[in-house]
């Protein structure tokens, strides 16, 4: 397993590939779902979108890859929100622009979310993923507790974010419980967020 530690980077070109199959495991997430109901449109702003949310992670956050770089699974701390420039740095913000209705909605989805209820050093999964062929084989659920071994001695703790019932109960079978929800308004999309109790 491949770690990229913060002020490590990954190569512009590696990124677009992990891109590429974050989009494919990401298709038919709620959120995406909602902001853009044409499956062929969908599969290239998710491509765009996730390019945006990786190129973010590189360099600033812990990076775990499996060892057949089939899934990544990044940890950022909870408190290290996006922002704008965050946006305008990556390569592909001009596609998300032209796919702005699109971009709208998403971000309309997640205005929701509020990581003020994690604690401080909180590190979440932002996001895992794994490619759609090579699901059912364990491998996100290695890359989850390879990241929490790894952060665990630095004292710190571990959430996330899901709006999916079925990554609920994947997650509740890791150790992590639901400490509180939120209803996006206007938008039939709940989003759960989730602690890790080891207990």
């Amino acid at each position: 397993m491949r770690i990229i530690k913060p002020g490590e980077k990954l190569p512009k070109k590696e990124l677009r590939e992990y891109a590429e199959i974050a989009g494919r495991a990401y298709v038919n997430d709620p959120v995406h779902t909602y902001a853009t109901k044409s499956p062929e449109r969908r599969k290239r702003f998710v491509y765009h979108f996730m390019m945006e949310r990786l190129n973010t992670s590189n360099g600033e956050d812990y990076i775990f890859i499996d060892d057949e770089n089939k899934g990544m699974c990044v940890w950022r701390k909870a408190h290290n929100e996006y922002g704008v420039i965050d946006f305008l740095k990556c390569p592909d913000w001009l596609y998300l622009y032209w796919f702005w209705p699109n971009t709208l909605r998403t971000l309309k989805a997640y205005s929701s979310l509020d990581v003020k209820v994690f604690d401080e050093n909180t590190y979440i999964i932002s996001p895992v993923f794994v490619a759609p062929e090579c699901q059912g084989r364990g491998t996100a659920t290695n890359l989850i507790k390879a990241g929490m071994d790894y952060l665990a001695p630095q004292g710190c703790k571990f959430g996330l974010e899901a709006q999916d019932e079925k990554n609920v109960e994947f997650y509740r079978k890791l150790g992590f419980e639901v400490i509180d929800t939120c209803k996006c308004k206007g938008i039939d999309i709940t989003h759960y967020y989730m602690v890790y109790n080891p207990e």
